[in-house]
């Protein structure tokens, strides 16, 4: 790749990580070219950096590399070096969308960045939709529309049954869809995330969206993996709520057909009798998604239906899915 872009290999090294990733690193006449793979979150970074005046070279290598490893995405972004430079806008925060487009917040004030064991997670608080949550730069929920996709996951649920029992919700660290359910008075819920810093992060930058509802006594935590959670439980529950992340198999070392698929055989088991599911399955836009749980969801269960609700902070309409025990 770099012969054929017109740059000048000088040496090239590279390691291999156990068991999975690997770093490149090249020293070129112009400068440097680095890869460094993210096996886990399905991600490469690549940094190009070049002297030479008004080449092309750089994008040239870019592009044969894009050829050559076939991404589902990329994103790029490019810089001139030199004095004066600007690395970062201080007062924004982009989201990528995998759809082709980017959506970027006013960061009023940045109240949270850090990389816990499995995702980065941001929290910026937003001059009209408030507080926000980001877990490896994807909105999760904000403070100003949070009932408008609680309600999207939950409705299909209250409306199934006259009396909420027992209640799983897996995933929603954030608390949003937990606070909300709570006010239909479930006999029991349990919420289980992987993620113990989002919910310890939620009680302390998310109360307008999460409030106190991680102390209801109605209420346990178990931090662990859904699937895991449901092959050791021996409980049953009138609906399940599925508010996990758009890929939770990334940490899984999974592909994501066999981790949906476990889950959904899962959810089924761990349903009562006429028992209710409920799931996120992302923008309108990703038809990819939505092909992959219209081909999944009737394989599990009955009834199975669709609903579109605008979200203004994601700046598009969310898709949700609900269905009931075969």
């Amino acid at each position: 790749g770099i012969d054929t872009s017109g740059l000048h290999a000088v040496h090239i090294d590279g390691y291999q990580f156990q068991p999975s990733g690997v770093t490149l690193f090249a020293i070129i006449s112009e400068s440097h070219i680095a890869i460094h793979t993210y096996p886990e979150a399905q991600h490469a970074s690549i940094d190009i950096f070049t002297c030479a005046p008004a080449g092309q070279g750089h994008m040239t290598l870019l592009n044969y590399l894009k050829v050559k490893l076939r991404p589902k995405a990329m994103r790029y972004i490019e810089t001139q070096r030199g004095n004066p430079i600007t690395v970062r806008q201080q007062s924004w925060f982009s989201e990528f969308d995998t759809n082709g487009y980017e959506v970027r917040y006013h960061i009023k004030q940045y109240l949270l960045s850090k990389r816990t064991t499995y995702q980065q997670m941001d929290i910026i608080d937003n001059d009209d939709f408030g507080v926000m949550l980001f877990l490896d730069h994807e909105l999760q929920i904000a403070e100003s529309d949070a009932h408008i996709y609680n309600k999207g996951l939950i409705a299909p649920v209250v409306q199934s049954h006259k009396q909420l029992g027992s209640v799983a919700i897996l995933g929603g660290g954030d608390g949003g869809v937990l606070y909300d359910l709570l006010n239909y008075k479930p006999l029991n819920v349990q919420l289980v995330d992987l993620d113990k810093q989002v919910i310890d992060s939620a009680q302390t930058y998310l109360r307008p969206i999460c409030n106190n509802a991680f102390s209801n006594p109605a209420v346990q935590i178990h931090i662990a993996d859904a699937n895991s959670f449901l092959e050791k439980t021996h409980s049953c529950f009138d609906a399940i709520i599925c508010d996990l992340t758009m890929h939770p198999e990334k940490g899984m070392s999974k592909k994501r057909e066999a981790y949906w698929r476990t889950l959904l055989a899962q959810v089924r088991i761990h349903l009562t009798k006429n028992g209710s599911v409920s799931l996120q399955c992302g923008s309108e836009q990703d038809k990819k998604t939505l092909r992959f749980f219209s081909r999944l969801l009737p394989q599990f269960f009955k009834n199975v239906s669709y609903k579109k609700e605008f979200i203004p902070s994601f700046c598009e309409r969310w898709v949700f899915a609900s269905g009931t025990k075969m």
